[in-house]
């Protein structure tokens, strides 16, 4: 019963919302042509108003005058009309009905021991119980066949094809050499800017280059005051050589550590950082290398 009503309030909130986006549908459609909002709205609420006294109306229809037909052509055939039956049926009474059925065997079994008037029907009586006995005994063979098979067909689907393994083992390998590439530039980071930043900013530098590697996308930083001993040069060189190492475009790079070093970087432009983050020619303290 609670399913029924889950599934009737999941009906009118489709209906009523799709009679909503045509109300809206119409309002963008006159508003098109040059009418003013008020005559929009109104449009929106008219046209609403007669989808959903539309569907009320068709649904009277269908309960009043299509249903009852639908249900007739049903009740021509039989497992239809028991299932009806059934369903229509009190619970008392299917309660009755279900115990009047098991009894009926007990009673027409017990009647052959009652009745046992001559040697014939004793004959007969016992000439019947190896014919039961083997109908018991074959059935369970007939119910544990599709057993096994299915059993042995769900265990070699669940073994993997040759193509799962390879991937599998390519992706571990390629997330391997990722970790280890970001390990890399992560040693080397703390080892290139821990004389110039305390240890607060540099783990949150470290994060910063982490995320920078997992994702191609702009994220929120705080920017990072460094040492004045470092120049706009060593921060540009710092970018190149942990972009290089994680194969990032130079303008995504130069992006980067001027959203980072911003205050460093402030009279910096991102074209010109692009330009001259390789450049060799001003004196620094952090080297290109390759990481």
């Amino acid at each position: 019963m609670e399913q029924k009503k889950i599934e009737n309030i999941t009906l009118h909130l489709i209906v009523f919302g799709t009679i909503a986006i045509i109300g809206v549908l119409a309002r963008q459609t006159v508003l098109h042509y040059g009418w003013d909002e008020f005559s929009s709205y109104l449009i929106w609420a008219v046209c609403s108003i007669i989808m959903g006294a539309i569907y009320l109306n068709l649904q009277m229809v269908f309960r009043q005058l299509l249903s009852p037909t639908i249900e007739r052509c049903f009740m021509r055939f039989e497992c239809y009309r028991n299932k009806a039956v059934i369903i229509e049926t009190p619970i008392e009474h299917q309660e009755l009905i279900g115990n009047t059925v098991d009894t009926e065997p007990i009673v027409s079994e017990s009647k052959p021991e009652i009745e046992t008037t001559s040697d014939t029907t004793e004959e007969v009586s016992i000439a019947s119980l190896p014919e039961s006995n083997e109908d018991v005994v074959e059935l369970p063979k007939a119910e544990t066949t599709p057993s096994i098979i299915n059993n042995t067909s769900m265990k070699e689907s669940s073994q993997p094809t040759e193509y799962e393994i390879y991937h599998a083992t390519a992706m571990a390998e390629k997330e391997r050499a990722s970790q280890e590439k970001l390990d890399k530039v992560i040693a080397y980071t703390k080892q290139t800017l821990v004389l110039y930043l305390d240890e607060t900013a540099l783990n949150r530098l470290c994060g910063y280059v982490t995320e920078y590697c997992l994702s191609d996308s702009l994220f929120k930083v705080e920017p990072i005051k460094v040492d004045s001993q470092l120049k706009t040069i060593d921060i540009m060189h710092f970018g190149w050589n942990i972009g290089k190492a994680f194969g990032k475009p130079r303008l995504q790079t130069a992006t980067f550590i001027k959203r980072v070093f911003a205050h460093t970087l402030r009279d910096s432009e991102i074209s010109t950082i692009e330009r001259k983050m390789s450049n060799t020619e001003s004196p620094c303290k952090i080297q290109l290398q390759s990481l």
